[in-house]
């Protein structure tokens, strides 16, 4: 984390790390647990651009869960009320009032949705990234099964394993680096014990008593089910559902900027508008993209034009999105044509 970390005592006396920035609405970002944030900010330049983002909007709030990260690492309560603690110490810690509680693909979401349920008058908003009310899908699935017997077998294999199962195909380089760093942010046992009470997390008979506005977003070629998506919208009385291009695992790896305008809409965000004539703010190869996006072609035509993989110019296309206040190519294009940098105006 780049940020000075504080921490919070839950009341079975465990010690979560928390870091906060930016100032207004409060936006708590759970991790994809049993896992921490992992690299953060400061090796991953996707997710520094989110966290801009967000923190541009209100108070982005993370923490690392029990066992994990900066947090204690020796806990044994790996349940859904020991998870749900963690979220109590943090925003207690802070004295919130209210917050938006935002849970990723993990068991981080029936988490989201029992502490929903269990605290209506804390939870303003509920966002839920690739949502399920369990995990039998994943923890059930017998290849995941054999990558999990590897925890003892091979910690540093399990974790090489993991991340390619996680993430999909990635860069070799950043695959090892998020395999050492998730070594280095967990424990095998605690992970082991973590996986082990997460297959046990259902949270179906619950979906109904989630009072707050809640927005489903669901990964269109992702690994998790369009039904389980389909089901705890239909399940939580307040729900809507956003479909969103591409197969990333990570929220911000992939047309973060269609997810970020699903949460200005659903939020009542506005984000800064574009400045007419600012464009001193595009570095040169920021420009040259924007002239290719604006003239319809796709994020692959553009590598290839460029020569750059695509989750490059995906964060390139995420920056000049930030820089120009667009939420989409269409807005990206008129900005273009109206500074003459589209190509041919």
């Amino acid at each position: 984390m780049d940020r000075p970390t504080q921490y919070a005592r839950t009341q079975d006396g465990v010690k979560i790390a928390f870091t906060t920035k930016g100032e207004g609405i409060a936006y708590v970002e759970m991790s994809p647990i049993p896992f921490c944030h992992g690299a953060g900010p400061a090796e991953v330049p996707e997710w520094q651009v989110w966290d801009e983002e967000i923190s541009r909007r209100g108070m982005l709030v993370m923490y690392d869960p029990r066992g994990t990260g900066m947090s204690d690492r020796d806990v044994t309560d790996y349940s859904l009320e020991g998870w749900a603690s963690d979220i109590d110490a943090v925003v207690d810690a802070l004295a919130l009032k209210t917050f938006v509680l935002f849970a990723p693909d993990s068991v981080a979401v029936p988490v989201a949705i029992a502490y929903a349920a269990d605290k209506p008058e804390r939870v303003s908003h509920l966002i839920l990234w690739q949502a399920h009310a369990h995990l039998r899908h994943v923890i059930g699935d017998p290849g995941f099964a054999t990558v999990l017997e590897l925890i003892d077998r091979d910690w540093e294999l399990f974790s090489q394993v993991l991340v390619q199962v996680m993430e999909g195909y990635v860069e070799a380089e950043t695959a090892q680096r998020e395999a050492a760093m998730l070594r280095e942010l967990h424990t095998p046992h605690g992970l082991k014990a973590a996986f082990a009470a997460a297959g046990t997390v259902d949270v179906t008979e619950i979906l109904s008593q989630v009072q707050a506005p809640t927005l489903v977003l669901h990964r269109r070629e992702g690994r998790q089910p369009l039904d389980d998506a389909m089901e705890v919208t239909s399940g939580i009385p307040n729900a809507g559902l956003t479909i969103i291009e591409g197969s990333a695992f990570g929220w911000a790896l992939q047309h973060p900027e269609a997810i970020l305008q699903a949460i200005d809409e659903f939020l009542g965000w506005v984000s800064e508008p574009a400045q007419k004539g600012n464009t001193t703010r595009l570095s040169p190869r920021e420009r040259e993209v924007l002239a290719l996006l604006a003239s319809g072609k796709s994020t692959r035509e553009i590598g290839a034009e460029l020569v750059l993989t695509g989750r490059t110019v995906e964060r390139h296309i995420s920056n000049i999105y930030r820089k120009i206040g667009a939420h989409n190519r269409a807005q990206a294009t008129a900005f273009a044509l109206d500074h003459g940098l589209a190509r041919g105006s």
